[in-house]
């Protein structure tokens, strides 16, 4: 059988400089965009004084992908260069043989004995033959695979609807029964600062971390200043009490479900069920194609898990963490 790979093989020319916003159109726009892979999450990165670099892949003429890439320093010695969530792939028909040659060109970035490593988290599914092309190809892995739920948002609304799993589904119907006012909201900062701090209390009293909550108006001003809007939250409300809401990030033809509350009063009629359901609704008005659930840990965080994949999402398992 002839490949159906349209990348010509061989040496790749990798080119570094600074985040180019335009070069996002190229992105496939059937694919799933990454939160970390976009132009202006870097750029909110360099404002909290981040290095960050975009580093451009191609082989002959064409340009095959592109990554945003961040840097820090350990103690001062050790360098590491890290791509989360990339490289963002410029045509579906790249096969998995020539992004995993992709994926060791850029590891030959790194310069170990100069104590200088690159990390690589890419946006590769586990499967068995990926995992043996990466180890083959001398890539070593370091953290196993990361899951995370993507929800297509491109059916009709009665379509996602369908969708739900039927106790999800029966959730939702009882919270819409609840007679509660649904806001919706997020370029002003006062319509979403209110779930941050209540982020911040989750943290500290349930001992996990995310994302630096600083980074969320960060990431909303860079892309105010684009004429794009950033964030969406979504607010439930008992009179005038805001009881559950959530905050979604907006990143090109994607959205990343980024933060989650809900009260006592809203966990006795479902409302987070609501405020999900509103929020990908307001997601599909906006134009936005996919929804990152964020990560699911069916060990430890098992009700969460089952709440995201409620929503008839299909949780994908990244191959993990390379050097």
């Amino acid at each position: 059988m002839p490949s159906t790979d349209r990348t010509p093989p061989a040496a790749f020319d990798i080119r570094k400089g600074r985040i180019e916003p335009a070069r996002w159109q190229e992105v496939p726009s059937g694919v799933p965009l990454p939160l970390q892979q976009h132009w202006a999450y870097g750029r909110a990165l360099e404002a909290i004084g981040v290095p960050v670099e975009m580093w451009q892949i191609a082989a002959g003429e064409n340009a095959a992908a592109f990554c945003v890439v961040a840097r820090r320093q350990l103690a001062g010695l050790i360098g590491i260069e890290s791509i989360m969530r990339g490289p963002l792939w410029l045509d579906t028909g790249i096969s998995l043989d020539t992004r995993v040659s992709i994926l060791a060109a850029l590891k030959a970035q790194s310069q170990p004995w100069r104590w200088r490593f690159l990390a690589q988290q890419p946006e590769i599914e586990a499967t068995e033959p990926a995992l043996q092309k990466l180890k083959r190809a001398g890539l070593k892995r370091i953290i196993t695979g990361y899951s995370t739920p993507w929800l297509d948002l491109r059916p009709d609304v009665a379509h996602l609807r369908d969708g739900l799993v039927g106790k999800w589904r029966n959730q939702l119907a009882r919270a819409e029964d609840a007679h509660l006012t649904i806001s919706l909201g997020g370029r002003k900062a006062h319509q979403h600062s209110w779930l941050l701090e209540k982020e911040a209390e989750q943290r500290k009293g349930r001992g996990y971390q995310g994302l630096p909550l600083g980074l969320v108006p960060l990431f909303n001003s860079v892309l105010e200043e684009a004429g794009e809007q950033a964030v969406l939250s979504v607010n439930a409300l008992s009179g005038r009490r805001k009881i559950a809401g959530a905050l979604f990030l907006l990143h090109g033809n994607s959205a990343t479900y980024h933060i989650g509350w809900a009260g006592e009063e809203a966990r006795a009629v479902n409302a987070q069920n609501r405020v999900l359901y509103e929020g990908m609704l307001a997601l599909k008005d906006r134009g936005i194609s996919f929804l990152d659930l964020g990560g699911v840990n069916t060990a430890n965080g098992a009700g969460i898990a089952r709440f995201k994949l409620g929503t008839g999402a299909k949780p994908v398992t990244l191959v993990g963490t390379y050097i």
